[in-house]
């Protein structure tokens, strides 16, 4: 359920006025994997979900959680969708934007690349 690249490049942006040494390359798992962790941060968010996995390894914690997200590269940016456990009593309109909010603020603040959409797929709700 991953990339559709294997990786991205990510541009200088220092400014500094130095030379570029030479370019860096961010896998799509690496991605992946700060969405999955900022989305399970956030109130509300008990797991990562995996679309059409077995029914027992559908709910993801932290070890697995980045098989909760697709990554894709495209000419506008990063489309980055999220599927998520919720925990029963949680506002899901209010727990959907914070997750974006989150997840758009860590990638661009880490990585510096540019986001066309995060998108987040509530498919489970869990009673604690």
């Amino acid at each position: 359920m991953m990339e559709t690249a294997p990786s991205m490049e990510i541009g200088d942006g220092g400014g500094d006025g130095r030379d570029a040494l030479g370019i860096t390359r961010v896998a799509n798992d690496v991605v992946a994997w700060i969405a999955a962790l900022t989305a399970l941060q956030v109130d509300g968010v008990h797991a990562m979900y995996r679309p059409g996995g077995q029914s027992i390894e559908r709910i993801l914690r932290r070890r697995v959680a980045h098989r909760g997200v697709r990554v894709e590269l495209r000419d506008d940016g990063l489309l980055i969708d999220l599927w998520i456990v919720m925990e029963a009593g949680a506002n899901v309109a209010a727990v959907g934007a914070q997750v974006q909010r989150a997840v758009g603020d860590a990638i661009r603040r880490m990585l510096g690349l540019p986001l066309a959409a995060v998108n987040v797929f509530v498919s489970e709700v869990v009673f604690t």
